[in-house]
């Protein structure tokens, strides 16, 4: 039987929640942080709404599809994420800190053995977000 976890990875950017929140959800901004081509990202940001995006994976193009289950302005998004056979849940979660920067943490809920391999993907998200968001 295959454990699962919940595996959680938080950074600090130093830009207001409003922004962390637009570099997270906005279609130019995700395409960035999610690898997607250009101009590909078609994004519906509410409970049921879906997102799409075309990247390109071992020199194949395909389309990704999912869709949000929750959705609070400026403070959480959770989405699903096509990973290969299976579906993932990811939260986002934006915290403002009340100085000029804000807490950003990916969560999602995994196989045990999984763990490395999300903490290094979800720390490279969070570091492409924090990047956007602080340029914005």
């Amino acid at each position: 039987m295959t454990d699962f976890i919940t595996v959680a990875v938080t950074r600090v950017i130093d830009a207001p929640a409003a922004k962390t929140w637009r570099a997270t959800t906005e279609a130019p901004h995700f395409e960035q942080w999610f690898g997607a081509e250009p101009g590909t990202a078609r994004i519906d940001l509410r409970v049921d709404g879906t997102w799409s995006a075309i990247v390109e994976r071992e020199g194949v193009e395909g389309e990704l599809t999912g869709r949000y289950l929750e959705v609070v302005e400026n403070h959480r998004v959770v989405m699903t994420v096509p990973n290969g056979p299976e579906t993932l849940e990811v939260a986002f979660d934006v915290t403002d800190l009340g100085d000029g920067r804000s807490e950003a943490t990916s969560s999602t809920r995994v196989a045990a053995e999984a763990k490395p391999v999300v903490e290094e993907t979800a720390g490279g998200i969070l570091a492409e977000i924090a990047k956007i968001a602080e340029a914005l």
